[in-house]
């Protein structure tokens, strides 16, 4: 059994795709398997991911979703996670994408705390935001500074900078169903929706050190959400739920208590 289990989600970033399983494979704490889940990338994708399966540390899993319809009814990525999640073996979950690189020493990082402190139950770290223009060159860089311990993670960390003890999960399971929730509502903040339901039970706990490198491309989520016409995905999903209701919910939440 593997101290942490990573759940990496990939769909269609040929040239990212490689950083992002390096940047796992090279880390420093060495007891881990990787979940390398692809939503049925096109070709190019799957040439690069192919190159890296002989790795023992990788279980490898390919969707067969192919009509934009069908897209259009789930988070893609969170049916991915849920379905590692039934699987893995670790104490400990992390998660990454096809357009993010773990520095060197994350997992080391981060286990230590969990080990260290065995009343958190959740970490996230720093990260830099890396912005890319349609050449993939540089535009510009920005730090999210994890500062503070908060119940209100939803919109504010990003689940690439995460990691989490597995025995939290049947807490949420009991209650909603599911561990992330598939709702294509929340197609563009699907990882808020998750902390949205953590946070219901458990703090995060910062790390102030940047520990991963998140890439803002042409191709990514965010980027695409600021122009749907040019999506025939979006023009399909139902109104999309925003970030201030999970937060003002959350803070309601906490209030109370």
């Amino acid at each position: 059994m593997s101290t942490v289990s990573i759940i990496l989600t990939s769909y269609n970033k040929p040239k990212f795709v490689g950083k992002a399983i390096e940047g796992i494979l090279n880390q420093t704490y060495p007891d881990f398997e990787l979940w390398l889940m692809d939503d049925n990338s096109n070709e190019e994708t799957q040439q690069v991911i192919a190159s890296y399966l002989n790795d023992q540390r990788i279980r490898y899993f390919r969707s067969n979703i192919t009509e934009i319809s069908e897209r259009a009814k789930s988070i893609r990525y969170a049916v991915l996670i849920n379905k590692a999640l039934e699987s893995c073996q670790g104490k400990y979950i992390s998660y990454a994408t096809d357009d993010n690189v773990y520095y060197p020493e994350r997992l080391e990082r981060m286990i230590h705390m969990l080990e260290t402190n065995p009343e958190i139950n959740i970490v996230y770290s720093s990260s830099k935001v890396v912005f890319l223009d349609k050449e993939d060159k540089l535009k510009n860089t920005m730090h999210r500074i994890a500062k503070s311990v908060t119940t209100v993670a939803s919109c504010q960390v990003d689940h690439c900078s995460v990691m989490h003890r597995a025995d939290i999960l049947p807490v949420i399971y009991q209650r909603w169903g599911s561990y992330w929730d598939e709702d294509p509502q929340f197609y563009f903040i699907g990882d808020a929706r998750f902390f949205w339901r953590l946070c219901h039970y458990w703090s995060f706990y910062p790390l102030s050190e940047i520990l991963d490198d998140n890439y803002m491309t042409t191709e990514s989520l965010h980027t695409q959400l600021k122009s749907q016409e040019e999506n025939p995905l979006l023009q399909l999903l139902p109104e999309q739920r925003t970030c201030k209701e999970l937060r003002d919910h959350l803070r309601s939440l906490w209030s109370g208590k």
